[in-house]
Formats: C-alpha cells, structure tokens, sequence
C-alpha cells in the first residue's frame, strides 16, 4: 500500500484511525525511546504527503486529529517541529517552518500491523454483542464504543494537559457503550487471551498519548522522590484486599511502582478513623438484603460473616502496614493554610451527591490537610507538589482542581488527583518497570463499570415484583431472579446497564435464556463448569503475572546497577573537569615538558570547550549522565532478558 493510500484510508476509517494509531504508539515503548518521539513518524508523513504551505504548530496540530484522530496540543506539536528542524528535515523563517527534506517516512508496515489488530478487536467485540443479543453493532459502532470507552481512561486535573485525553470527543458517547465494552474485555481475557493482548496494545498506546497532552513531562524527574501520596477511603478498602481483586490488584501495582519511583505512600489518620467506621458499618449491615455497599457485596460473595468483618476491623493497623500504607497524623488547623471550606462544600456539590455527610466532612478534611502540607507551594508540576490525596472518584478530583483555580494555590497540580491519573504517569517513567500496570488497571475498570448500579438494581426489583404480581412469573421464578448473581449478570448484558431496558420483555427473555441453568437440578453442574474455567483462568494468569514479576525485577536491578555504574562515572568526570578547570586558570602547573603539564593542558581545552559548547546548546553533566545512564540501562537489559527470557 502506498502512503497515500494509507492517508486516504486512514480518512475514510474515521474513529479507526484513532484505534490505528494508538496501536502504533506502543510499538516502541518497549524499547524506552524518548516518547515525544513517537510522534515524529506521524508528523512527517503528514508533511510527506500534504506538503502544507503553512506549517506551524496549529495547522500541524490539525494534520494530526485529520490524518490519525489523535488530538495533540499545539505546545506538543511545537517542540516536535524543533526536533525536525535540528533534524535537517525544515527550516525556520520568519516565524514558520519550511520543508528543507523529507523522505517517506514509510510507516506503512506498523500502519498494517495496527490495522490488523484493531480489526481483530473490533470484528470480535461485534460478534460477541451478537452472542448475547445486540445484533444492531456494525464495525463502525464497534470502533465508536472503544474509542468512547478508552476515553474513560483520562488524566484530568492537570493544568500541563490541555485536554483529558488525546482521543478527538466521541460523538453519542453511551454508558451502554462502556458497558458492553466493559463486558466484552472480561469475555475475551477469559477465553481469547490473544484478542485480549491486542486490547491491552490500545490502552498501552492510549497512556502513552496522554503522555503527548503535556510535553513538559519529558523534562520531568523520573521520580517522585520527597513526595507522599495519601490514598483515601475507597482506596484503602481495595489496597487491604476487602475489595473486588481487580481493584486490589491495581492499587497493589500502583503503590509498588510509586515507591520505586521515591515516593511515600500514606493515608491520614482520620482517614484511617473512616475505614475503620465503613468496615463496621458493613459488618452490621451485612444481613440487610437492602445494604449494596462494595464491602457488603464483597463480604457476600466470599460468604464472610459479620464476625469476620468485625475481626478485619480489628486488624485495620496490620492490614495497612501489609500493604505499604504508613498512618500520618492528620495536620493540625493553620489559619494561613486553610482553605474556604463553604466554598470548596459548593464544588463538592456541583460534582457529587453525598447520601453520608460524614463522608463530605472526611473529604473536606483530606484537602485542607493538602493544602496545609503544600503550605505556600504553588506546584507547577506533580513532582514538585510535596503532597497529593488519591482518590478512585474523578467527580471528587474535578470539584478540588475546580476549587484549586479559583480559590487555592493549586492552579496547575489538584490536591486531589486520581489513581489511573497517577499510575499512568507513573508507568509511563517506567513502563518496563512495571508491566501488569496497563492490564490491571483494564480489568479493574471493566469490572467496576460492568457491575450494575443501585438505581438499575432498585429498578430490578421492583420489576420482577410486578411480574410476579401479574402472575407473568411465578414465586419460584421471582425468587431465583432475585437471588441468583448468574441472571443479574445476564440481564445486564441484554440491557448494557441502560435502566430503561429494564422491562417485562428484557425480563422474561433473561429469565428464559437461564431458567434451565438456574433449574436447582442444573445449579451444580453450572457452579463446577464455572469453578473449573476460574481456575484455570487462574493458572493462566498466575503463570503471565510470574513472567511479567521477573521482568519487573530485571528491570529494576539493571536500572540500579546502571544508576551506580552511573555515579562512578559521574564522579569521575567531575574530577577530570576539575582537574580540567584548574589547570586552565593556572592552579596547577608543572614543569616545562612534563607528561602532566600536557595532560593538563589537554584537559583544560576540554574544559573550555565542553563550557563553550554548553553555552551554545545547553550542554551539562546532569544531561550528560541521564544520557549514559539509559544507554547503560537498555545494555543492561538487552543482556538480562536475552539470559533469562529468550
């Protein structure tokens, strides 16, 4: 296929040159390439073929959405046109870029490969839709409601990100789109592993597009050395394990990861107060066939008692620390430092509805202490902001960075962010360092979103109440259809979480699309076949999470061997340029003919020049060592995985 083929199927896929291109981005993330760099390929075919009379960071920004579906910020854009300039690719007068020379990038061979992997997906997610009953789902439907779903997987809250996300906004944007999509994910990790490394390639593709919304992050230290990050509630329900797995499994890569990187990991101590109330609570609500709280389902599907609880309770202190969760005090009131809580209360409600004001106090509480940590600390980037609160709900994030413009100091870095914010930024400093992120944080999502809300579940109920009232159901069928998870499952496949699919019809359908598997004759053989096929997904797991730990570890040990390696080095160079410094003002001197005096001379030239050079292009030892660093890094690796992996 020629380029220009491609360019003119690129315009007529729509959305699936989005999918495309995202799957081209991970193609070298493996490899850890300057991500910025990424985009170069992209860039450059878009001026091969257009050949654009104008080309400045606007109407390159505009190829881009046009061309591949990705929207990427101006400031992005620009730096890239730098890069290209430096390159020898263009020129720059007055003002604006100028072709000098550009080959075919040819990138026709990756295009393909992406192309064939979103097909994949997208000719399976319609299949399956089929299989359980929606028969409307075309291709292009299909590709919509990954692009809608992938949207979900955003960072906001971050002044640096112009946008969320670099997916163009998705037009009928659904919740039954996520929804299927969610359910379809479980469906192809459970019994088509190899579609779902394909879907595991586009959120991969998608982190690293978030990456492109703020080009200040190359710059950025590649820890988070002097930070804490304090989880909150909902967090430290997951991070003790009295959660879904998924969620638990997400948490626990993320907090790993965070402290490889430097940072330390805590919750405040009135934070701590408030899951101790939530687990009791839970505890004594546990028989209550109205209580929907995450703890109680939790509880209910691993059949825990109110003991068990109350004893998980008890043990709160152990739990975290098992976790890597220190307790901090919770900061005392320091007028100078608080914030205008009526008014931050105000935000809160624009974005969330407490059904608990105690809850509301808890948050209020949690970003006062933010901001008296911070004290008068106006981040403008999350490494230097000293202190952040983690929370799973993007409402709660949107009220404090809402707040945080107009009333606080924390314009450009929210108090509060949230935890796929801070674990995608986090892999993407290291994403070889922590490989299951991507796929944790998936499943986690797919998950949470599949489940059915209270409302659809009050719905439900009411529903199948009126059936059996009406004697379209019998009291049996009522009371299989009430208790039984496998019909509510089914049920929100046929009705994709949409309430208003709620009805008689979606009911009776569901009730006989499963009453033989629910029949008490069928129960056992269906709960074996369902045991045996968790299990062995299991086992499929466990062995992909053993490979993927021992890549994590050869990561980290090559990082540290490259970074010790590193120091030496630097501390060699150092004195040299000492050495190098002094003799060039004279401070050491030797006699006439000397060895030294030339090797001293040698070296004060070096110095003068390294200093002249450094002027003119920024050159300096910390780039320098970052340089020798990565390079020493990838050797590392590229040795250890040949040993170990290959």
């Amino acid at each position: 296929m020629t380029a220009a083929a491609f360019i003119t199927g690129a315009l007529e896929m729509g959305s699936t040159s989005t999918l495309t291109s995202l799957a081209m981005l991970k193609i070298e993330i493996d490899h850890g390439s300057d991500y910025l760099n990424y985009l170069k390929p992209f860039v450059l075919q878009a001026l091969f073929e257009r050949r654009p009379e104008i080309i400045n960071d606007g109407s390159i920004s505009n190829l881009i959405k046009e061309i591949f579906g990705l929207e990427i910020p101006s400031r992005t854009i620009h730096i890239i046109l730098r890069r290209l300039v430096k390159d020898g690719h263009l020129y720059k007068e007055d003002g604006l870029f100028h072709i000098k020379k550009i080959d075919d990038p040819d990138i026709t061979i990756q295009k393909n490969a992406a192309k064939r992997q979103i097909q994949n997906v997208t000719i399976g997610l319609v299949q399956y839709a089929k299989d359980i009953g929606h028969d409307e789902l075309n291709e292009d439907s299909a590709v919509q409601a990954i692009c809608s779903f992938l949207t979900e997987f955003d960072i906001p809250c971050l002044k640096a990100y112009l946008r969320g996300t670099a997916i163009p906004s998705v037009k009928n944007h659904k919740k039954s789109d996520i929804v299927l999509v969610s359910e379809y994910v479980i469906h192809i990790q459970q019994h088509d592993l190899a579609r779902f490394e394909c879907f595991i390639t586009l959120l991969q593709g998608h982190m690293i597009a978030n990456a492109l919304l703020c080009p200040d992050l190359q710059g950025a230290p590649k820890t988070y050395k002097g930070i804490t990050f304090y989880l909150d509630t909902p967090l430290l329900i997951s991070a003790i394990k009295i959660d879904d797995e998924h969620k638990t499994k997400a948490i626990q890569e993320a907090i790993n990861l965070l402290k490889h990187l430097g940072a330390r990991i805590a919750t405040f101590s009135h934070s701590r107060e408030e899951l101790e109330r939530v687990i009791s609570g839970a505890a004594n609500h546990i028989d209550d066939p109205k209580s929907k709280g995450s703890i109680v389902r939790f509880a209910r599907t691993q059949s825990l008692t109110k003991s068990d609880l109350l004893l998980f309770s008890s043990r709160i202190d152990q739990a975290l620390e098992s976790a890597g969760i220190e307790v901090i005090d919770t900061p005392r009131y320091i007028q100078d430092y608080q914030i205008d809580e009526s008014a931050f209360e105000l935000a809160l409600d624009d974005e969330i509805s407490y059904f608990n004001e105690r809850a509301r106090e808890y948050d209020i509480n949690s970003v006062r202490s933010i901001y008296v940590l911070r004290g008068k600390n106006n981040p403008h980037s999350l490494e230097k902001c000293i202190a952040a609160l983690v929370t799973s709900n993007s409402a709660f994030s949107r009220a404090a960075y809402a707040y945080g413009r107009s009333h606080g100091n924390s314009s450009d870095v929210s108090s509060v962010i949230t935890d796929f914010s801070l674990a995608n930024l986090a892999w993407l400093k290291a994403p070889m360092g922590a490989p299951e992120i991507p796929t944790a944080e998936l499943l986690a999502y797919a998950y949470a979103a599949k489940k059915p809300t209270t409302r659809w579940l009050e719905k439900y109920l009411v529903e199948i109440e009126k059936l059996e009232k009406s004697n379209k159901i019998s009291t049996r069928d009522h009371q299989l259809l009430r208790s039984s998870i496998y019909a509510q499952e089914e049920l929100m496949k046929l009705t994709l979480g949409e309430e208003s699919a709620l009805q008689e019809e979606s009911i009776t359908q569901t009730l006989s699309r499963v009453t033989s598997e629910i029949k008490s004759e069928e129960i056992e053989r269906t709960e074996e076949e369902r045991r045996q096929k968790i299990a062995a997904l299991k086992q499929a797991e466990a062995l992909k999470s053993t490979t993927e730990k021992i890549k994590e570890r050869i990561y980290w040990d090559c990082k540290k061997k490259a970074e010790n390696l590193t120091s030496l080095l630097n501390i060699l160079a150092i004195f040299i340029l000492a050495i190098g410094a002094a003799s060039s003002i004279g401070l050491l001197t030797t006699s006439e003919g000397s060895i030294y005096k030339a090797l001293f001379t040698t070296l004060a030239i070096l110095t003068t020049a390294l200093a002249l050079y450094g002027l003119y292009d920024g050159f300096t030892i910390k780039k320098l060592t970052s340089f020798a660093e990565q390079k020493l890094l990838n050797r590392f690796l590229h040795t250890a995985h040949k040993k170990y992996l290959d």
